[in-house]
């Protein structure tokens, strides 16, 4: 059993929209129900005692879980829908309870009058935190199935500040096992629009809480996802500093694979022509600045007949590739909406910083992608560098050799 309060400016709105081709008016109190015409008529005549109000209407849409379809009779729907009013303080006043029947999920909405029978306001002050205490009352009075986790949640269907919320948990949820410091974790929610604060303690300074905040809502950690509570991300990125000390106890680190399948045009460390066609340097500016250029009369690389292309670099801008649409064009591949260069790359086993498409938030995401061959199926991710030099790899296996050569003694002197 899911709820939401909203406050609305419109009772024609809300009404004509609750009563779709698909809905069936379970109860009206106060309201002439006859037609959608005298029901919107007769919240507009209460309403209009109380004309400074500016949103009397208030409307509450309850889902419940597929689990208790077949206990979602309507008197059982009305029951609900009644006992969630009283223990919202929803009373007193005019309200129509409707069943849709347009979705998997049994749902009703109840539209109210935040104006009562004595034209007096019904509060919704701190009706979210009363909505989920009334929820899990309900759910645990008559053995309601709890969400089994947010991510079966449809966020299209979200408003704020439900959208919100649901927004900062999948973000969240995302790049939290590749953290390992505070640092780490609130540059990078900052990098895509998310903003993090640590309330502190006023005797200490001491750190006790974080909050998220993104299009001007906010939630506690705690309030998103308990996982995300300070101490709990705390205990997050100690975990995962563990975990990588222990991979790299048990395997060396070593270099990505040498990138198969289709070969680069070019393999020069300055890359001045591609295919018999000299590059111009505002043509080498915009590859090496992560651009892309198109080239006409290319040379095949069997020498038979020329082509036209669109051209772009590797991350290391050492080797280029060729492409016959726009790489900056997005393409479906894997689990990521990502860039057609990006998905090239990845093919032909190189290691990239890839653009993709980041769901709910409106804007995009970097992590690193890349097959280790060109057979898997799927590709690795990770949102830290994964690569390793060839110095770092040196030192590594220089120290590693230090540690395993047997420590000499030395003779003992002798006395006398």
């Amino acid at each position: 059993m899911i709820a939401k309060n909203i406050k609305g400016k419109s009772f024609k709105g809300c009404v004509q929209y609750v009563m779709n081709e698909t809905a069936e008016l379970l109860e009206a109190e106060g309201v002439w129900a006859d037609t959608t015409k005298n029901m919107i008529r007769s919240f507009a005549m209460q309403r209009s005692g109380r004309k400074e109000i500016k949103q009397p209407v208030g409307h509450i849409p309850i889902s419940f879980a597929p689990e208790d379809k077949e206990r979602m009779t309507n008197d059982f729907m009305i029951q609900l829908a009644k006992e969630y009013m009283q223990e919202m303080g929803i009373k007193d006043t005019q309200y129509i309870i409707i069943r849709h029947h347009n979705t998997d999920n049994e749902h009703l909405h109840i539209v109210y009058n935040r104006i009562n029978n004595n034209l007096k306001l019904i509060s919704v002050n701190n009706d979210y935190k009363r909505n989920v205490k009334t929820c899990k009352k309900l759910k645990d009075k008559y053995n309601l199935t709890y969400g089994k986790g947010k991510d079966r949640v449809k966020r299209e269907k979200l408003n704020n500040p439900d959208r919100v919320k649901y927004l900062l948990y999948d973000v969240i949820k995302a790049i939290l096992p590749h953290c390992t410091s505070e640092k780490e974790f609130q540059g990078y929610l900052q990098s895509k629009g998310v903003n993090v604060e640590f309330k502190r303690r006023r005797t200490t300074g001491e750190i006790e809480g974080i909050s998220f905040s993104y299009d001007n809502v906010s939630f506690k950690g705690s309030q998103i996802d308990r996982k995300f509570s300070y101490g709990n991300l705390q205990k997050s990125f100690k975990e995962n500093i563990e975990l990588l000390q222990q991979q790299a106890s048990r395997e060396p680190q070593r270099e990505m694979p040498a990138p198969k399948g289709q070969q680069p045009i070019e393999n020069k460390p300055k890359i001045r022509s591609i295919g018999g066609v000299k590059l111009t340097p505002e043509q080498w500016q915009t590859l090496e600045e992560g651009g892309f250029i198109h080239l006409e009369d290319i040379n095949k690389s069997d020498g038979k007949g020329k082509f036209s292309s669109y051209i772009f670099l590797n991350d290391e801008k050492d080797k280029a590739f060729s492409c016959k649409d726009n790489p900056n064009g997005f393409i479906k591949y894997g689990k990521y909406e990502m860039r057609i260069r990006d998905k090239i790359l990845i093919e032909n086993g190189y290691v990239t910083k890839a653009k993709v498409k980041w769901y709910g938030i409106g804007t995009f995401a970097y992590p690193y992608l890349w097959k280790e061959n060109k057979e898997d199926i799927k590709y690795k991710e990770s949102w830290g560098e994964p690569r390793i030099t060839k110095i770092e790899k040196e030192n590594k296996q220089e120290k590693q050799s230090l540690s395993q050569q047997p420590i000499r003694k030395r003779p003992r002197p002798k006395i006398g």
